[in-house]
């Protein structure tokens, strides 16, 4: 077991905290982690149909490139998952929902991140206007789910939380 014997807060923001644990491992050996923290967050697979998935194409500046991916956001204070998941979608593609399903949870880098995401299954949709954050230009598409997997293939969807609700959506599609 990894013995914890020191912390030091090094940075706290309005989405992430850093700390550096100072840590013994099993083996004797000591180091210092630097970790990022985080709230959790969601994302969606919001189907229109079991054959089409809804995507949003936004500017990420850590990476400094626009990438389609499905509706997301981050939990804010301790929001219920399903809650969060159900304003993401009407803030990001303007989609409400009748259903709406947990299907997954998955740690986006943890490595050196406790970022939490669950993935939300929305199907059910009722079209309407995005209510985007102030700091949000969204593009809102409509795909077919072959076209997703090709994009993804084809190295054009890179996001990881985006591979994953894809690969669900495939899976659990009639006739899959």
């Amino acid at each position: 077991m990894v013995q914890v014997i020191g912390t030091r807060r090094i940075f706290q923001g309005r989405i992430i905290g850093v700390r550096v644990d100072d840590v013994i491992y099993p083996n004797g050996n000591r180091a210092e982690v630097e970790i990022v923290e985080h709230n959790g967050g969601v994302c969606i697979a919001a189907q229109p149909d079991p054959a089409s998935i809804v995507l949003v194409r936004q500017y990420r500046p850590a990476i400094g490139r626009e990438l389609w991916e499905v509706p997301a956001g981050k939990l804010d204070g301790d929001e219920a998952p399903a809650a969060a998941a159900r304003r993401e979608l009407i803030e990001e593609t303007g989609y409400r929902c009748s259903t709406l399903e947990q299907v997954r949870t998955f740690y986006s880098a943890p490595g050196f991140c406790g970022e939490l995401l669950y993935l939300f299954s929305a199907g059910g949709l009722t079209a309407g206007a995005p209510q985007p954050e102030a700091d949000e230009v969204l593009h809102v598409k409509t795909f077919a789910l072959a076209e997703v997997q090709r994009m993804i293939e084809c190295d054009e969807i890179p996001d990881a939380k985006t591979q994953i609700a894809v690969a669900w959506a495939l899976r659990t599609r009639p006739g899959a």
